[in-house]
């Protein structure tokens, strides 16, 4: 029932911890006229372009307690000019969605969402008034009358949804257009997609203006199979793959999305991942029967390429009232048999190139900021039950990452900004036992391996913080 869904949505965001922060701010606010000028070219038009210096490997290390802090990275730096652009959060355009759904539907029928009728309108009214009536059914962490105002914001729901109900919902088959709906959080309206078979899903979400987050996701059902975990996730390099015909099919089926697409994007990592089951869900225990490829895909802008992250704990900063905007993913897991899923998430699009090439920092100024912030962000003091902390970076890149435009509040724009971005992953240990991890300065944490995210993130231009997680 949607009231429950509710609930249940209040309850998480109520009930998750915020992790202790350092006294010191570490991500300050950027001042992006000063920050544009510092990174405009110096050097003339006829002038050859000049990376910045960075070594091939990083090593690093730290010990305090418990704690390690170690690295070693392979460092990737563009040979192109990292430009500077101004993005939006604007979601898929109507074509771009015709051509995804016309090559992922695979030529099968996907029908649109069942609409409730009035009879079943009524049906549900009918409940949410009895429960109202009981008082009963209500978590324990939530009043009566938190849990009462709940119900009879859903009978109002549901007695505007019954004005325009149908008699009768007779199936619809979906040719991949936009039903425009309103947002439950905002009011503002939204294009979503949403369309299955027995086979296959798509499901899409697109707000014309710059204030939410967008999505598209694809899936193809694993009937009477295991779906496919990062648990033994191995993470491989192409130069290893070149022989194997599940690389080779996966990158076909890749290109072929990536075309449908139309925006330039190239392959950013790869893991291969099976379908074992552990039990720790439903109880069915078994060994891998299928793999899988799982293959991360990062933008190009202007051949330069933009960060890429899987974590998609954007938090809210409690002195701001701007809205969470985490870093663009593109994910791809494909089998023997084609593609299982797609998921994209945050997506953005270019507006204006405000610096076509940068100064920027050598690494030679960057790692040493690196190698102080680590222990800095990731500090558990105060965690009784932590036994030990272990973040390991393994990959440096030059990069381009987005910031928010300054002082902006109400929508997500802002600057790729070109950014040393370090990856790797946070394992934490218990007391318990508990082996779990964790995503950008211990935010959150999760019980599974997801693959490489982004640690930390250091402005080229000067050297600050940005915080991938809040955008800035």
């Amino acid at each position: 029932m949607r009231i429950q869904c509710i609930f249940i949505l209040i309850i998480l965001f109520l009930c998750t911890a915020c992790q202790p922060t350092p006294e010191t701010p570490l991500v300050m606010p950027k001042d992006q006229q000063i920050m544009l000028e510092k990174a405009a070219a110096t050097r003339e038009p006829e002038e050859a372009y000049t990376p910045p210096t960075a070594p091939e490997r990083w090593t690093f290390e730290q010990q305090s307690g418990n704690f390690t802090y170690h690295g070693d990275a392979d460092v990737s730096v563009p040979q192109v000019p990292l430009p500077t652009v101004w993005v939006r959060a604007q979601g898929l355009p109507q074509e771009t969605v015709y051509r995804l759904f016309n090559l992922l539907s695979q030529g099968e029928e996907l029908k649109l969402p069942h609409v409730p009728t009035k009879a079943e309108i009524e049906e549900s009214i009918r409940a949410c008034t009895a429960l109202l009536e009981q008082g009963s059914d209500r978590d324990a962490d939530m009043s009566k009358e938190e849990y009462d105002d709940g119900l009879l914001q859903e009978i109002e729901y549901l007695k505007e949804a019954y004005k325009t109900a149908p008699e009768t919902s007779p199936d619809r088959v979906s040719d991949g257009t936009y039903q425009v709906e309103k947002s439950g959080k905002t009011g503002a309206e939204m294009l979503v997609l949403s369309a299955s078979n027995l086979n296959r899903e798509i499901n899409a979400r697109s707000f014309p203006q710059a204030d939410e987050r967008s999505s598209f996701a694809y899936y193809r059902h694993l009937r009477g199979r295991s779906d496919y975990s990062m648990a033994n996730a191995r993470r491989v390099d192409a130069a290893d793959l070149q022989n194997d015909p599940l690389y080779q099919k996966a990158m076909n089926e890749v290109r072929a999305v990536l075309d449908a697409i139309g925006d330039p994007f190239e392959v950013a990592a790869l893991y291969l991942i099976d379908d074992a089951a552990y039990g720790n869900v439903d109880g069915v225990v078994h060994d891998a029967e299928h793999r899988a490829l799982c293959v991360d895909c990062r933008r190009l802008v202007n051949g330069a390429p933009a960060a890429c992250d899987v974590s998609g704990a954007a938090r809210k900063d409690p002195k701001s009232y701007a809205i969470p905007w985490p870093v663009e993913s593109l994910r791809f897991i494909i089998d023997e048999e084609g593609i299982v899923s797609v998921n994209w998430k945050n997506m953005v699009t270019l507006l204006e190139t405000a610096s076509l090439t940068t100064n920027l920092l050598p690494f030679e100024k960057i790692e040493g900021v690196a190698e102080k912030m680590l222990p800095i962000l990731y500090n558990p003091t105060g965690w009784e039950d932590l036994k030990s902390l272990e973040i390991n970076i393994t990959h440096v890149g030059l990069e381009l990452i987005r910031i928010r435009e300054q002082n902006n509040t109400s929508e997500l724009k802002g600057l790729l900004v070109p950014a040393w971005v370090f990856y790797g992953t946070i394992r934490m240990t218990e007391a318990s036992g508990f082996q779990d991890y964790a995503n950008y300065g211990l935010k959150s944490g999760y019980d599974h391996y997801r693959g490489e995210e982004i640690l930390l993130c250091l402005n080229a231009v000067d050297g600050s913080v940005i915080d991938p997680l809040l955008g800035y």
